[in-house]
């Protein structure tokens, strides 16, 4: 069974953005949020979550997002 990803943008109300990456275990998350904040503009701040300091699942050497 496929694992869940989810992203979730926040805009507040002076247009700043907030991004979470959820269910991409290690730095898999940050190649994703890094594209993503290339296309929503400035990138100020990055705080990691639990999931980026657990070690991606493996099958036969290939990582599974």
């Amino acid at each position: 069974m496929a694992q869940k990803h989810e992203i979730e943008l926040f805009i507040s109300e002076e247009g700043e953005v907030k991004l979470q990456v959820k269910g991409i275990k290690g730095s898999g998350c940050l190649k994703l949020a890094d594209k993503l904040a290339e296309q929503l503009g400035v990138l100020t701040e990055k705080n990691y979550t639990c999931e980026y300091y657990e070690k991606p699942i493996t099958q036969n050497g290939t990582y599974v997002c």
